[in-house]
């Protein structure tokens, strides 16, 4: 009987243990998102283009590099040296039209023109023709290297005031009140150990 248990004993506790550990977990990944939420807003309104380690990080707005990568999803593109492009990569850059000179386009390569400088022809993996125009190597903002699916969403949205509010305040609110919750508990216990003592 005493062995029983002790061993529902000891898969309570264990299994405490794992709950503790992945509510540890939870709580890191959540501060984690927090911090590059944070700082990417932050970023964002001081230069614009939000970027970590190097990586300038854009919203994909539309559905013109299917199946690469879908409307929503999060590019990291990294400066590169036009000379250094090859067919195939796909690129960030400002549109060579000048009516749309502030439009940002993500685009795969299609042909390297041997001019001077370099220029590229650019499509999207969606689109049935190749750009009106030529890209000119001035225009080029870099390579991407990497795609996150739907994690735009998240990025406009935490733009919103909503966003802030739900994304950011209230976990804020939540892990602080944890950490009280906690050291009220470790008062507590040492309020009874204390009267313990006293009493012997």
């Amino acid at each position: 009987m005493e062995t029983a248990v002790a061993k529902q004993f000891g898969a309570l506790t264990a299994t405490r243990k794992v709950v503790r550990l992945a509510g540890q977990f939870l709580l890191g990944f959540i501060m984690l998102l927090m911090a590059v939420l944070v700082f990417s807003l932050l970023q964002s309104r001081i230069a614009g283009v939000p970027a970590v380690a190097g990586y300038k990080i854009y919203i994909v707005l539309s559905g013109s590099m299917s199946p690469a990568f879908e409307a929503g999803s999060v590019v990291l593109v990294r400066p590169i040296e036009a000379t250094a492009l090859q067919v195939g990569d796909i690129i960030t850059y400002h549109d060579p039209d000048p009516e749309k000179a502030e439009t940002i386009v993500t685009h795969r390569v299609i042909a390297v023109q041997p001019t001077d400088p370099v220029s590229f022809i650019t499509r999207g993996d969606a689109n049935d023709a190749n750009d009106p125009l030529p890209l000119p190597a001035a225009n080029l903002i870099g390579r991407v290297d990497f795609n996150v699916p739907h994690l735009g969403f998240i990025f406009s949205f935490v733009r919103t005031r909503m966003g802030i509010i739900l994304l950011v305040i209230v976990p804020a609110v939540l892990i602080i009140a944890t950490e009280l919750r906690k050291l009220m508990g470790y008062a507590q216990a040492l309020e009874r150990e204390k009267q313990l003592e006293g009493g012997t």
